[in-house]
């Protein structure tokens, strides 16, 4: 028989580590964490406290990119930042949720959120917003990529809570804008937003469902001659940078995977040692996440055929550990679409 001060003690173990959101953030310093669920519409929470296996992206740091406060949110705000920094972890159904800052190179995931309203998110109909966590540089760091192109690093270990976890980041997981929106974060993009306009693209881009954006550097328009094109060739050439119906975070990118464009043509991808390339052109940023998909940085314009890529072996890892950074990582390193082909 086992005596009972032994029992009360694993009672009290038992009780430490199933307890409510709310009072697990309270208890281990989130407490302006804790007032953003408080405040938002409480069926964020209910879903939380229903759940299992959820991750909890919580930080002290109540400081987000637009400088406005906790105290300062609308319920509506402080819906959606609850939901977007509470995701599913289906992943980890059949095996332990915790998680360790230390361990170096945690795999890549793509993590669905609660943040399903239809005024931000365009993924498809029953599909909610998802981020992505992937380790970055040499030490592997865990590091979310949400909305604005912000990195956000995991800064400590999983903390218990009776729904999953609670796991502690850097800043504010930001809430995904619009393609336009996010554009405008950058001023490398001016002449990208200028041609958007031009040619009367804005409304069709960010009303598009579910979409990967290929996004040559500002740089990369210095190097193509585009006088002698229509405005239709222009056109056509931004749609090779569309992959239409299929959002290609980082983790689910796969050597050999051809992907349909806008243009009706195809983008052939290649993970290697050295990078991922769609039809040859390298990615140099990625997992910028918009409301209706994802945005990839690439170096160069991407053509309608692939140009070739080095002759490496595909990394076991995948692709996600090969674009680790993100744009707010690279300063102001650029996003948008080509308006150049390779002629």
């Amino acid at each position: 028989m086992i005596p009972r001060h032994i029992l009360l003690a694993l009672s009290a173990a038992t009780l430490a580590f199933a307890d409510t959101l709310i009072n697990t953030l309270q208890q281990n310093g989130f407490s302006d964490f804790a007032s953003i669920y408080q405040d938002a519409d409480p069926s964020i929470l209910s879903n939380v406290n229903a759940g299992s296996n959820m991750i909890i992206y919580a930080t002290k740091n109540t400081q987000s990119t637009s400088n406005s406060t906790l105290g300062r949110r609308k319920t509506t705000v402080n819906t959606q930042i609850a939901a977007m920094s509470s995701v599913q972890n289906t992943a980890s159904s059949s095996k332990k949720l915790r998680f360790k800052r230390q361990q170096a190179n945690s795999p890549a995931a793509v993590y669905q959120s609660l943040l399903s309203d239809p005024e931000i998110v365009n993924l498809g109909p029953g599909v909610n917003q998802s981020l992505v966590e992937k380790p970055v540089g040499d030490a592997g760091v865990p590091t979310v990529f949400a909305g604005v192109g912000k990195a956000v690093p995991v800064v400590g270990d999983d903390i218990p809570f009776d729904g999953g976890v609670i796991r502690p980041v850097d800043s504010l997981v930001e809430i995904p804008g619009s393609i336009p929106n996010t554009l405008a974060l950058f001023p490398q993009l001016s002449n990208l937003t200028a041609l958007l306009t031009q040619f009367n693209l804005v409304e069709p881009v960010s009303e598009a469902t579910g979409i990967t954006v290929l996004a040559p550097e500002n740089s990369a328009f210095a190097a193509v001659d585009t006088s002698g094109l229509t405005d239709e060739q222009i056109v056509a050439i931004l749609s090779q940078h569309v992959i239409v119906n299929y959002v290609g975070y980082s983790p689910r990118l796969k050597d050999g995977q051809v992907l349909n464009t806008l243009a009706n043509g195809t983008v052939t991808v290649a993970v290697r040692d050295s990078g991922v390339y769609f039809n040859g052109a390298k990615v140099t940023a990625a997992d910028v996440i918009v409301g209706n998909g994802v945005v990839h940085t690439v170096a160069s314009v991407v053509g309608s055929e692939d140009a070739g890529v080095p002759g490496e072996n595909p990394p076991a890892t995948g692709a996600a550990g090969r674009v680790g950074l993100g744009l707010k990582t690279l300063g102001l390193a650029a996003l948008g679409m080509a308006v150049a082909a390779l002629f």
